[in-house]
């Protein structure tokens, strides 16, 4: 993977683990990020090696240090000079390796809890993207949230020199996935896009739409939204229901027509409530669906 950016997070608080990668490749998410969430985390990019990804896992998985899971990744590898690889263990151990023949700018950013690792870059993005993550999670947003917000920060900087084509995102915990059963929470990709963190971050937003359960949100009493609100949700109802438009004023009819677009928690129609998820996520679920 060639010119790559790639942010890697441990959240010890929720025992999760995950990746977000970005690229002037097709499909990145096939290669670059890889996680066991019950031994860590590998990122593989410039000339990735998924078979030697799988084998550091297993490393991890195995008890040997980010350190020995990396010489078990490169042992023997003729393309060594131009990997490049990142490794973290379910503890927050980080082990980075550049390969000496990548292509410039190679960088590399590691800190407490996460890493980030690119190739190919205009100078400074790893550190945008760090800087960003970094105040993120101190400004109390959750993972995902500030994984995404730091990838369109190091974006902003200058990313891949040569441009945009697709992004990742896999976030995994014990026993965190569908219904408790699998380790994977989110596992969303772009393949092929103008703007692919822009819509990886949409993405994200309908996922928390879809799984309110699994972030901090509140009800709130329709009555108390603001004209700004208001006009949200009326054009998320447009654009559910464009043949036959409901309204607010019909809250039976909203419950019913949210729960046919997998939404229903996020409304209760008897005490007249929204979450607070639909107002921030609508937008991304709206430019989505647009499509």
């Amino acid at each position: 993977m060639i010119a790559t950016y790639t942010l890697a997070v441990r959240d010890p608080g929720t025992e999760s683990l995950g990746i977000i990668t970005a690229s002037n490749f097709l499909a990145v998410g096939a290669l670059v990020p890889w996680i066991n969430a019950r031994a860590g985390l590998v990122v593989s990019q410039s000339f990735a090696n998924p078979d030697a990804a799988g084998s550091a896992l297993e490393s991890l998985r195995d008890g040997r240090s980010p350190e020995q899971a990396m010489d078990d990744f490169l042992i023997a590898d003729d393309l060594a000079a131009v990997r490049q690889v990142g490794i973290m263990n379910c503890a927050g151990e980080t082990h980075l390796y550049t390969g000496s023949e990548c292509t410039p700018e190679m960088e590399s950013v590691a800190g407490e809890n996460f890493f980030v690792l690119g190739n190919m870059l205009l100078a400074g993005t790893a550190q945008a993207v760090a800087t960003a993550y970094s105040k993120a999670r101190h400004d109390g947003l959750e993972m995902g949230t500030a994984m995404i917000k730091a990838m369109l920060a190091g974006q902003q900087h200058g990313g891949d020199k040569r441009g945009k084509l697709a992004a990742a995102m896999i976030i995994k915990r014990p026993h965190g996935g569908y219904l408790g059963g699998s380790d994977t929470v989110v596992d969303l990709r772009v393949d092929a896009a103008a703007r692919p963190l822009a819509e990886l971050r949409d993405l994200y937003s309908v996922f928390k739409l879809y799984n309110p359960q699994l972030f901090d949100y509140q009800m709130l009493d329709l009555v108390n939204l603001t004209a700004a609100d208001l006009r949200i949700i009326d054009d998320l109802l447009q654009q559910l229901s464009p043949d036959s438009p409901v309204t607010l004023e019909q809250p039976e009819a909203v419950a019913q027509l949210l729960a046919q677009h997998n939404l229903a928690a996020n409304f209760e129609a008897k005490k007249l409530q929204v979450s607070s998820l639909l107002l921030s996520e609508a937008t991304g679920f709206l430019r989505l669906t647009a499509l």
